[in-house]
């Protein structure tokens, strides 16, 4: 069985007009907040049977779309992924709650995987 979608990111230069764009165009509810020294907004369709999300500003980057999938071993699924053809971005991250990772597939495609803690 496929591993689910647990998670979207979307990421632009301009976070707090990405956020204002989506909460008027999809009536979501965004909570705006600090995370490593960069706004982030924090979206929840969860109440009405969606993932949740977020809005993630990239001063410098590229506008992108990541959906992260849930995966049982985050290590071992990194491990499979680089024989597959694909690189690390980002490298393992560890939250309370998660320990996530993003990887670009072999067509530069931006992929993110969450371990979710028990």
């Amino acid at each position: 069985m496929g591993r689910p979608v647990i998670r979207f990111e979307i990421a632009g230069r301009d976070g707090e007009g990405l956020e204002n764009f989506y909460s008027k165009l999809f009536d979501w509810k965004i909570e705006r907040f600090e995370a490593g020294g960069f706004p982030y907004g924090f979206v929840t369709t969860s109440d009405e049977g969606g993932i949740d999300g977020g809005i993630r500003h990239e001063p410098d980057g590229a506008a992108e779309v990541v959906l992260y999938v849930e995966v049982p071993d985050l290590v071992a699924a990194l491990a499979r992924a680089k024989e597959l053809g694909a690189q690390v971005r980002v490298p393992p991250i560890t939250t309370p709650e998660i320990t996530f990772a993003l990887i670009s597939d072999p067509e530069g495609n931006p992929v993110g995987m969450i371990e979710t803690k028990s």
